[in-house]
């Protein structure tokens, strides 16, 4: 097993990847770190806290560049896919009389 984790904004994210990224990095549900943040977040008091919180680790924890193993280990919903792109097709009526 690899140990050398790597605390980074996730490709599994809402607004900026940060929840995203901590879940990965502990090893839980994002939609459980979502929830605790979103529950201390509206606790009496402490919104300008928890958006100033979320702001600043979105500016100090770096940007995922893809080469997580466990990038988006939870939800396979929101993983980018590629495109097919089709070249030189021609349309024709396949029901002839």
């Amino acid at each position: 097993m690899n140990s050398k984790r790597r605390l980074t904004r996730s490709s599994n994210r809402i607004l900026t990847g940060v929840l995203g990224g901590l879940a990965e990095y502990f090893g839980i549900r994002p939609l459980w770190v979502r929830i605790v943040f979103a529950i201390l977040t509206i606790f009496p008091g402490h919104l300008v806290f928890g958006l100033l919180v979320y702001l600043l680790l979105t500016v100090l924890i770096p940007e995922d560049t893809g080469t997580s193993k466990h990038s988006s280990m939870w939800t396979n919903s929101q993983q980018s896919h590629s495109r097919k792109v089709l070249h030189d097709v021609t349309e024709e009526d396949t029901d002839k009389k």
